[in-house]
């Protein structure tokens, strides 16, 4: 299938070739196909960019000289490149309340721990509804465990004292949906 179209391609441009009077010979018609092809696209004859003496890396090869709509296509080509600047889509980071103000946890803060307890059920919420990073999360449940085996908390129910304590966090806007 490729082949069939190779062959296709190169017959047509034969027969494109032999219309225009140029003919494949050597390379020193190669200003010459240049000149036919520069001719019919653009319906001028503008053959001044075009040399056949080549360059001294490979001799015998077409070599174009730059014109200055080119410089000028490059200029405006240079100035017209992006500038730098933050990505507007990125996600602003961050960061959990404990590591913002630099809040050590300690099993003997009774009040602190149980504003991560919920009243209803006396479990710990979770890392989607705390909105603690994965480090302060353990830490957490560690002194909570402490707390609870030391006896400064109560194991199933949130203590009383606490249940009017401002929220640190919303647990009806968790970060992703839970099960419950």
């Amino acid at each position: 299938m490729a082949m069939a179209s190779n062959v296709r391609f190169f017959g047509s441009a034969r027969i494109y070739y032999r219309g225009r009077n140029v003919f494949l010979g050597n390379h020193l018609n190669a200003a010459g196909v240049a000149k036919a092809l520069c001719s019919t696209s653009t319906g001028i004859n503008n053959t001044n960019n075009i040399s056949s003496e080549g360059s001294p890396d490979a001799p015998g090869l077409v070599t174009w000289k730059s014109s200055k709509a080119e410089q000028i296509l490059v200029e405006k080509s240079e100035k017209d490149m992006p500038i730098e600047m933050p990505n507007p889509y990125e996600r602003e980071k961050v960061c959990c309340i404990l590591c913002k103000y630099n809040i050590n946890l300690n099993f003997k803060n009774v009040r602190l721990l149980s504003q991560f307890v919920s009243p209803y059920t006396g479990k710990l919420y979770g890392r989607n509804i705390t909105r603690l990073c994965r480090r302060q999360q353990e830490e957490l449940e560690q002194q909570i465990r402490k707390s609870i085996a030391a006896g400064y908390m109560a194991a199933k129910m949130k203590s009383l004292d606490f249940l009017k304590d401002p929220k640190l966090f919303d647990p009806s806007n968790p970060v992703r949906p839970h099960n419950y």
